[in-house]
């Protein structure tokens, strides 16, 4: 069993899901619940890594507190951790648009494969109740897909490209990639637009790259 694997059973197994809490902070002497959404996903994510502790999972952060992976699991896997207000759909960024194409570039191509944790939350306003109700463990290509005006679900500001957004997979009617090379090949598309000349051939360098390091085709 994998470490992601041993995750999974620990969410299921503690029933995580369902459950409810809310976040306080205590100053000066006194302490109050927060009820502004802005620090909920950061919050999620900080008590998470501090349930895997408590469960007996070993895991250290990435070089960078805001660069990828967010846990270097026990096993070497990478697990990247996403949060999103169930009401109002996913939202959140699955990466920056340039920091991600070069890092692929650079050779970090096990990126591809990082498995992302995502949980949906539930919050009351009127006092703060948390509640996780459900999660996924997705590939970042399963989070996403093809988009007509972009090529693929991206942040666009001031016709540059700024970060991969994910769709709404849990619909139906969402059109997603259905696998990684797809995902790629989209990526290197946008590629091509927007930054030809700082990355020449870059889908023949990632492609070349994975072959290398895994021994089979994106």
């Amino acid at each position: 069993m994998t470490e992601i694997d041993r995750i999974e059973t620990l969410i299921s197994e503690h029933n995580i899901i369902g459950q409810t809490g809310v976040i306080n902070f205590n100053y000066a002497g006194f302490q109050s619940v927060v009820i502004s959404k802005d620090i909920i996903g950061n919050t999620i994510q900080d008590w998470f890594g501090q349930w895997l502790i408590s469960k007996g999972l070993v895991w250290r952060m990435g070089a960078h507190s805001q660069s990828w992976p967010d846990f270097i699991l026990s096993d070497g896997s990478h697990l990247e951790v996403k949060t999103f207000d169930s009401s109002a759909g996913p939202n959140f960024d699955l990466a920056n648009f340039d920091a991600f194409i070069r890092s692929l570039w650079e050779g970090n191509v096990a990126r591809l494969d990082t498995p992302h944790l995502v949980f949906s939350y539930l919050s009351n306003p009127d006092n703060g109740v948390i509640t996780i109700n459900d999660f996924w463990v997705k590939n970042m290509w399963e989070l996403t897909g093809p988009s007509q005006k972009n090529i693929l679900s991206l942040q666009v500001k001031q016709n540059q490209p700024v970060n991969i957004r994910p769709k709404n997979w849990r619909s139906s009617n969402v059109s997603l990639f259905s696998n990684r090379q797809e995902f790629v090949f989209a990526l290197s598309l946008v590629v091509d637009r927007y930054r030809s000349r700082e990355f020449p051939n870059w889908y023949q360098a990632v492609e070349s790259e994975y072959i290398r390091r895994f021994n089979c085709p994106l």
